[in-house]
């Protein structure tokens, strides 16, 4: 049976712990409940949209007037099929797919080491980090891809998409309107011994997200180019450590705004201003959101 809540807080499923009330918070437990929501938003005219752990959502403190999905068990799997292909579920932790590809002797996926969220968000954004082993190599889950599940949030059509039927790019992969179900990603043939050695690389040189100390929602900005980290510019701009309300420019990384204890999304969002009013007029260069908005 399709599990549905009225009301629920959105702070509870956000990694920043703020957010109103959705009008309803539902999680399908198969292919067929997603259809049903996909029918229910339709029938009652609302929006509808769909979110994984909530590591990379701001949710306005009012809430949101619309049907919130939440892919449930069904879409947790992690399988090895033949040789070097893993078929992942949208719904497992990124931390289950790394360590499990490790187990499977499959290398290629530890640069997600340590970045929170689900596998479905980490297609979403086309996440990706920068080689530990060479920081001229960047690496998104793009380049690990064979095809992507999805249905359609109108029409409830259900596709199976290959890498150049997909609008890839940096911290963005061009699905808005659809729910990712799942993918399916090529590795490549390698002891588990020496892929738990690159995940350990990945970890420690993701150890300083440990020293924000209170909850944040990631990297708030995407970078201007390679050579131009948002968090420097803020930085720069004499940001760290800038606070309203209850919420605060980090004073580990600039590109992160954390909540200290009672934000609210209005703190959050006079940060966000703060910052892009700042690096605009110093250097000229208009930040974009990487934080997605509800």
């Amino acid at each position: 049976m399709l599990k549905r809540n009225y009301k629920r807080l959105l702070s509870q499923h956000t990694s920043l712990r703020i957010g109103g009330p959705a009008f309803c918070w539902l999680e399908p437990g198969n292919f067929d409940e997603v259809l049903e929501v996909i029918s229910l938003a339709n029938l009652d005219n609302r929006s509808l949209t769909v979110v994984g752990n909530g590591t990379n959502l701001l949710v306005h403190d009012k809430g949101f007037d619309g049907l919130i999905m939440n892919l449930g068990r069904e879409f947790d799997s992690i399988e090895q099929e033949t040789g070097e292909i893993v078929s992942v579920g949208a719904a497992a932790p990124l931390a289950q797919v790394v360590n499990r590809c490790a187990e499977f002797g499959l290398r290629g996926c530890e640069f997600l080491s340590g970045i929170p969220g689900s596998f479905g968000g980490s297609v979403f954004m086309n996440a990706g980090v920068r080689d530990v082993g060479d920081a001229g190599v960047y690496r998104e889950i793009k380049d690990i891809i064979v095809d992507v599940d999805v249905v359609d949030l109108k029409d409830k059509t259900r596709k199976n998409m290959k890498p150049d039927e997909i609008n890839f790019g940096y911290r963005s992969c061009g699905l808005d309107g659809k729910c990712i179900l799942g993918a399916r990603i090529r590795l490549e043939k390698d002891t588990t011994r020496a892929v738990n050695s690159r995940i350990d690389s990945f970890m420690k040189a993701r150890q300083w997200i440990q020293e924000l100390s209170f909850p944040s929602a990631g990297s708030v900005f995407k970078n201007p180019d390679a050579s131009t980290p948002a968090g420097r510019l803020i930085d720069e701009c004499g940001l760290k450590g800038a606070q309203a309300g209850g919420a605060e420019i980090s004073r580990v990384h600039a590109n992160f705004i954390v909540n200290t204890g009672n934000a609210m999304a209005k703190d959050v969002l006079e940060l966000i201003r703060l910052a892009k009013g700042s690096v605009k007029d110093k250097f000229g260069i208009e930040l974009e959101l990487e934080l997605k908005i509800i």
